[in-house]
């Protein structure tokens, strides 16, 4: 057990990395706007070229993770990623942005379903739920990452030497953490007796899947996941924007709004298992789906950047345990673990969260961010009726975690 904990914490440090190197990069953006005169649909662009790295690394990054395990991925993947990250942010023109933001969109993506894989598998061996408190340590990261970044600009220091340095000590921290994370050999041969144990429950399932496929049973699953990410991905991109530009905020109160949509995430997915054994995961889903779909209007009708912040806190917990109660539960209703479930649920999920931005920067450049938002707003609450018409019988095979 000793040794599980172990390897708890040291996924834990894995995901916590990942969202400090990414949340580091965002408040880049507006100033990447600026110096390079990019319009809202330029800017859309850029960040399609992220969600097409994303896209293309989907149909192989859950196959690699399963058949070489997910330790290796996460390790190798983590070293092109924390370098990928800082690239965006020196790029002389629109051609070599739109590269850069490929090979992020790429390397996080693969790191990404990598941490998550092994995250599930640590699961079963714990026999407990922790994926929400691991995709909370991501966020304690986004915090991190996004409150240094607010710090660093407000101080009279150089915004060009930010990203190389707090980047390069987040790839020496990976390569530490990285070392302890438990090999898939491991958790195989470990839950092998208890998986033949739930035979019971797996005969149940089957059952259901002999009527309709693996994919069509997780369908419900992806489309929240999807929608879920598109309100990430937009708040994640557009949030410092639309202050900057629609509330007149300047970068480092933009930036401050982020670090606080970040906390209120991180502290709500630290809490998230807590909540899901409690109260249920249908309820908590449902919940959630309010919180972002409020949170998001608020922002969008803001009269001022403060109002904005509560606006960021909101959605923050709203958006928080979206995907890890998704993933945790899929896995727990198929009894499948590791990449099979991530790549699935990653396909329609993780490229939302990627492919969100740019759709809203084509809306806000014809019709303005304001409105841009407020159909993001709308969008997250169709999670309502998707659990409604499909979700309910499926979760049940779930449970509370």
């Amino acid at each position: 057990m000793h040794e599980y904990s172990k390897a708890h914490n040291r996924v834990r440090a894995i995901f916590f990395l990942h969202g400090a190197a990414f949340s580091s990069w965002v408040p880049h953006i507006p100033l990447v706007q600026e110096r390079l005169g990019l319009g809202h649909d330029d800017l859309g662009g850029i960040l399609l070229a992220a969600a097409i790295g994303v896209l293309s690394v989907m149909p192989i990054a859950g196959r690699l993770s399963d058949r070489f395990g997910s330790e290796r991925v996460v390790r190798y993947s983590g070293l092109f990623y924390f370098i990928a990250v800082g690239l965006p942010a020196f790029m002389p023109s629109y051609l070599s942005i739109t590269i850069a933001m490929f090979a992020l969109g790429f390397s996080g993506a693969f790191l990404d379903v990598a941490m998550n894989a092994n995250g599930l598998n640590v699961e079963r061996l714990r026999k407990r739920s922790i994926m929400s408190g691991l995709h909370g340590f991501w966020s304690l990261g986004g915090f991190a990452g996004a409150g240094i970044a607010a710090a660093w600009f407000a101080l009279p220091i150089p915004v060009t030497v930010h990203l190389p340095v707090v980047l390069t000590v987040f790839l020496i921290a990976h390569v530490i953490a990285q070392a302890g994370l438990v090999p898939d050999t491991v958790v195989h041969a470990q839950t092998s007796a208890s998986d033949a144990q739930q035979s019971d429950r797996d005969h149940t399932t089957g059952t259901f899947e002999k009527q309709r496929s693996l994919i069509v049973f997780l369908l419900p699953f992806g489309i929240c996941a999807f929608i879920g990410q598109f309100g990430e991905g937009v708040i994640t991109d557009w949030a410092t924007v639309f202050m900057n530009s629609e509330l007149s905020s300047g970068p480092t109160m933009a930036a401050v709004g982020f670090a606080i949509y970040s906390c209120a995430m991180a502290a709500t997915r630290l809490s998230g298992d807590m909540l899901v054994t409690k109260f249920g995961r249908a309820r908590v889903l449902l919940t959630s789906s309010f919180l972002a779909s409020t949170g998001t209007f608020i922002i969008a009708l803001s009269p001022h950047f403060i109002v904005a912040w509560i606006g960021c806190a909101v959605a923050g917990m709203g958006l928080a345990v979206i995907l890890p109660l998704l993933l945790s539960a899929a896995s727990k209703a198929t009894g499948k673990g590791g990449g099979t479930v991530v790549s699935i649920i990653a396909a329609t999920g993780y490229s939302a969260i990627m492919a969100g931005p740019p759709v809203i920067g084509a809306i806000g450049e014809a019709f303005g961010l304001v409105k841009a938002f407020i159909v993001t707003a709308s969008f997250l609450a169709l999670i309502i009726p998707v659990y409604v018409l499909t979700m309910r019988k499926r979760l049940q095979f779930a449970g509370n975690g």
